[in-house]
């Protein structure tokens, strides 16, 4: 079964913990900005983090956001789930579940890093196309991430 639930402080510890392996590493959060990363977990910034617990296990996060009044979704599963073909489903719950808990029917936005193909195929699958890029650095490493909108 699985359970959508405001991120507690545990779940946010194992989600700053999670270890990609290479080429995914980009993804993963260095242990010197856990406690500023935190505090951005849970700021009163319009932005909502959501745990993704299957069997009492956070296997994914969901992040929500409505810059300009668009929604704009950011999604994380966790390492041991990748690549093995949860993706689709994975996505389409956190769109699902962000249209019910938000009452939103408009466009969706988000980013994904430019090498992750893996990802840019899923959410092109699913109808995403891209819009644009933006240049960024990331915990010092420059990346550039794909803007991708889902308009229905």
């Amino acid at each position: 079964m699985t359970e959508i639930r405001y991120m507690n402080r545990p779940e946010a510890k194992a989600y700053l913990d999670w270890v990609y392996p290479a080429p995914y590493e980009f993804y993963n959060i260095p242990a010197e900005v856990h406690a500023t990363e935190t505090d951005n977990i849970f700021a009163e910034d319009g932005e909502d983090y959501y745990s993704v617990l299957e069997n009492d296990e956070l296997i994914g996060m969901y992040e929500y956001a409505f810059p300009s009044g668009v929604m704009e979704i950011g999604l994380g599963l966790a390492p041991a789930y990748t690549g093995a073909g949860r993706g689709r489903a994975f996505v389409q719950a956190g769109i699902a579940f962000g249209r019910q808990r938000y009452h939103y029917a408009g466009p969706i936005t988000l980013e994904v890093a430019a090498f992750n193909a893996r990802a840019r195929h899923l959410y092109e699958a699913l109808g995403f196309t891209p819009t644009g890029t933006r240049k960024a650095e990331a915990y010092g490493t420059p990346v550039t991430f794909v803007q991708m909108s889902l308009d229905q």
